[in-house]
């Protein structure tokens, strides 16, 4: 193994437009709500729209659980599952 290999190890770019699989799990800032009830998180430039997270889900981490996902435009949609953190502002 090369110093190179032995450095780089485990590291990974990271991607301004994160990709989600069907079914998968993830947790999100909640960043706006809209009048029907669902909640916006966006991830770098990927949007979620998640079905389910009202306004009182504004600004909490909550889990989703993705149930649909076109990577062509980085955008989805997801269930809410939970709230799992408070307000992503400390002060």
């Amino acid at each position: 193994m090369s110093l190179f290999t032995k450095y780089f190890k485990g590291w990974k770019l990271r991607t301004t437009t994160p990709s989600f699989d069907v079914g998968e799990e993830i947790d999100v800032f909640v960043a706006e709500s809209n009048s029907d009830g669902d909640g916006h998180a966006y991830i770098g430039d990927t949007h979620l729209i998640i079905e389910g997270a009202g306004p009182q889900t504004v600004e909490k981490r909550v889990r989703v659980r993705i149930t649909e996902f076109d990577e062509t435009n980085a955008t989805g949609r997801g269930d809410f599952v939970k709230v799992v953190g408070e307000s992503s502002y400390t002060g």
